[in-house]
């Protein structure tokens, strides 16, 4: 993360750094994003450069950061009303307004998606390791909540499919950028809904049936 003096220099210098490193990222996979070329657009010396950062890896940290927090104003007010969906059509909310973050926030989004085709590489396996915990303690809630509702079976291994559902979702993500679309707007949903039948099929209630495709409320832009 940023050290201190970054967040001591003025807000416009603190903006145009930040505003030339998402613009690199979202241009060059992490590898190839070059210190260089940030640091002359921003119009600041190399040297003062790690003055504010460690190295390459903790800007591109920070930046995920940055994206994961405004993304989360997206879903925020899904998850202030929970009581007004069953799991899976909270799911499908998540999943919409994520897409709406993508498309207000194409640069976030693009890094995102070069994030996700370095699979395998110690940046990813370290990001995933630190994030994927939250979202496992995440969906062990929603799966609670969701039995406790009726929407979910009751004899399912919370746990396990907390974890499941978030390894899945990464998955989905994956699976749609390299096999269906590289924009991630409202054709994903598609995708999505798929998974989501999958599911509701697996582990849903009995009486948590499946609604007709053409009943379902269609993506609309925020």
């Amino acid at each position: 993360m940023p050290k201190e003096t970054f967040f001591n220099l003025p807000q416009e210098k603190r903006t145009a750094i930040r505003q030339e490193a998402i613009a690199e990222f979202a241009a060059h996979p992490f590898n190839q994003a070059s210190i260089n070329r940030i640091v002359a657009r921003s119009g600041i010396a190399k040297g003062s450069f790690y003055q504010y950062f460690a190295d390459k890896k903790d800007l591109f940290l920070y930046l995920m950061q940055l994206a994961g927090e405004k993304k989360l104003e997206y879903m925020a007010p899904v998850m202030q009303q929970t009581d007004q969906h069953d799991f899976f059509s909270l799911l499908r909310e998540l999943y919409v307004a994520g897409i709406r973050f993508a498309r207000k926030h194409p640069e976030f989004a693009e890094i995102s998606k070069r994030f996700m085709e370095s699979k395998g590489t110690p940046l990813y396996e370290e990001v995933i390791a630190n994030n994927m915990p939250t979202a496992y303690e995440f969906f062990e809630t929603l799966l609670q909540q969701a039995i406790d509702r009726g929407d979910v079976r009751a004899d399912i291994d919370v746990r396990m499919f907390a974890y499941l559902i978030a390894s899945l979702n990464t998955l989905v993500l994956e699976y749609y950028s390299e096999r269906v679309a590289q924009d991630y707007d409202e054709k994903m949903l598609t995708t999505v809904d798929k998974f989501i039948d999958f599911l509701r099929n697996g582990i849903g209630a009995p009486q948590a049936a499946m609604p007709p495709s053409q009943d379902r409320e269609s993506f609309t832009a925020a």
